[in-house]
């Protein structure tokens, strides 16, 4: 049993592999946050197109009916549309979760 004790404690063999499970660990929660912290940017926007597009709902309806007079009436109420646009970030600056990324202007004279 002692020699075994010793033996493992002498042993470097594993020392490698720990190492790496660290750094791909490391990689992989890195990923994690970033690609979380996208979806949750994207499915905040796609919240915010459903509640402009509830917003805009109109429960519109139409009835043909006939007058007093044997004239022909209507009650027309128009429907309603929403049109998702795609959005785009403007080129100058953009406030993202605190973030303001701005762009340098382009140099064609080199």
């Amino acid at each position: 049993m002692k020699n075994m004790f010793r033996s493992f404690l002498r042993s470097e063999e594993g020392f490698i592999l720990s190492t790496e499970a660290v750094l791909i660990g490391t990689i992989t929660v890195l990923g994690l946050i970033v690609g979380l912290a996208e979806i949750r940017n994207n499915v905040v926007q796609e919240l915010g197109d459903y509640s402009q597009a509830v917003a805009q709902l109109s429960q519109d309806y139409s009835f043909s009916s006939v007058s007093d007079t044997n004239v022909p009436s209507a009650i027309f109420s128009y429907g309603s549309v929403f049109s998702d646009t795609i959005d785009t970030q403007s080129a100058v600056a953009t406030d993202a979760n605190g973030i303001t990324v701005t762009t340098a202007p382009a140099n064609d004279s080199e």
